[in-house]
């Protein structure tokens, strides 16, 4: 069946690749917006995460009904992705998912060996209703309330949907079937009062849509970081048919045609104002067909068509830009370092056919027998890791003394290293606590963070043994 899948993740932390979710919820609707399923899951925290303080604070979730949570992190990676395969097709959406929840789930899967593609793959449209609400606020301002603090617009859930109506209090936000039911409410709401721009957003919301407007030529419109200009697409990048080069053409394209390569790598990485743009056309970019009411939105120096129609001639006419342009996308990631944390490398490289394979295996094994396969049958070091770490994570009784002891060894080193490393270690967690004390008054407040101190100190110990 066909429809839309609206979800949310409340997580452990704000980095994807080193925190897991804790809730999951999941809302399956039909295509007139009716809900059809809800689908609510929750997991414990696995030993080697040490949840944000902060996180727990804002979703009340104590340590106490996180150590009760009926799933380990691997059953939840496994329940979920159950569950999309089994309502493909469908359209998955949520709130700021695009660059926080879809990750998280790329991860977790990922670290899980399960595909971490999952929802690029075939069935699956991806949509992000904050993404469309930057796209109202610039083209169709009227039909929604923005709340400000000191002039500057807020698109945090709650805020956007206490201004528009919509119920979803502070005691009630960051739960995540409190937040799925408020984004689809403000969904409905959008639509309703912007079906056009809606409609033109959802055509974006698989890459198919996006390539359309990039491949058909001449001036579209592009909302970048708040941004509406006119644009025309130069090229997908050479080792990423999703990330195509656009050219701003309210910018005179002297200033870049006769650069070289090195020096148009140093253009797209700019801050400020940049003439040569990067889109994801997988992750339902703000592009719309060039109109009248889209140039009137525009927040740049807008030109008669007369003159972007010469700045595309020159910049098709130039063959050396185009050979330095092809050169710069293939090298404009060579010289990045790779990760020393396997967790932070997901987008480094495809799984190979065999290893695809492997993992699937993996899986079907007992788990006596999965972490001898995981060193002897996954070539890939990264899902290699993965897998014996679940074992230990999940099922150490099956390991030998000598494997018990390294995982245990690695666990404490993790926890407690004074290492700058980029997850949250014990001691730094006990110290935002230190934090977060300074200036509550609020007694509850108080009691959860010494619950958290509390529990926080407990693993230290229970670690150092």
């Amino acid at each position: 069946m066909s429809g839309f899948i609206f979800y949310d993740l409340e997580t452990t932390g704000l980095a994807p690749a080193f925190n897991v979710p804790l809730q999951a919820a999941f809302i399956r609707l039909d295509d007139d917006l009716v809900v059809q399923d809800e689908v609510v899951l929750h997991s414990r925290v696995p030993d080697h995460i040490i949840p944000a303080p902060d996180a727990m604070l804002v979703t009340g979730l104590s340590p106490d009904r996180l150590a009760e949570a009926p799933l380990s992190t691997l059953e939840m990676s496994k329940a979920i992705a159950r569950l999309l395969a089994s309502w493909a097709p469908a359209t998955l959406i949520g709130y700021n998912s695009m660059k926080y929840d879809e990750e998280v789930l790329r991860h977790l899967f990922h670290q899980t060996l399960l595909p971490p593609y999952l929802t690029s793959s075939v069935g699956f449209r991806r949509a992000d209703v904050l993404t469309m609400l930057r796209a109202l606020v610039q083209l169709e301002p009227w039909s929604i309330l923005i709340p400000e603090v000191e002039g500057k617009p807020i698109f945090k859930l709650g805020e956007v949907c206490r201004a528009n109506g919509i119920a979803l209090g502070e005691d009630e936000a960051h739960d995540a079937l409190n937040d799925v039911r408020a984004t689809i409410a403000l969904f409905k709401l959008m639509r309703e009062r912007a079906p056009e721009t809606i409609a033109a957003m959802m055509q974006n919301a698989h890459k198919s849509g996006a390539i359309k407007q990039l491949c058909a030529g001449g001036i579209i419109g592009l909302s970048d970081f708040g941004r509406l200009m006119p644009v025309t697409a130069l090229m997908a990048a050479p080792s990423n048919a999703a990330s195509w080069a656009v050219s701003d053409l309210s910018i005179d394209p002297s200033r870049y045609l006769d650069l070289s390569a090195e020096d148009l790598i140093a253009l797209m990485a700019a801050k400020g104002e940049r003439p040569i743009r990067s889109v994801k056309s997988n992750a339902q970019p703000i592009l719309l067909p060039w109109s009248s009411e889209v140039s009137l939105a525009a927040t740049c120096k807008l030109e008669s068509e007369s003159v972007y129609d010469d700045r595309l001639r020159r910049i098709h006419a130039h063959d050396g830009f185009w050979r330095n342009l092809t050169e710069a996308l293939s090298k404009r990631f060579a010289d990045r370092e790779p990760s020393p944390w396997p967790e932070a490398r997901l987008h480094d490289s495809f799984l190979s056919r065999d290893d695809q394979r492997s993992l699937e295996r993996w899986h079907e094994l007992d788990w006596s027998q999965r972490h001898a396969f995981a060193k002897t049958h996954i070539s890939d070091d990264r899902a290699q890791v993965f897998g014996q770490r679940l074992v230990f994570l999940e099922a150490p009784a099956v390991l030998t003394p000598e494997q018990w002891h390294k995982g245990r060894d690695w666990l404490r080193d993790r926890l407690t290293t004074t290492d700058p490393v980029p997850w949250l270690t014990l001691p730094v967690a006990l110290a935002r606590c230190a934090e977060l004390r300074v200036g509550t008054d609020s007694s509850e407040r108080m009691a959860q963070i010494d619950a958290i101190e509390l529990w926080l100190e407990g693993r230290l110990a229970e670690i150092a043994r």
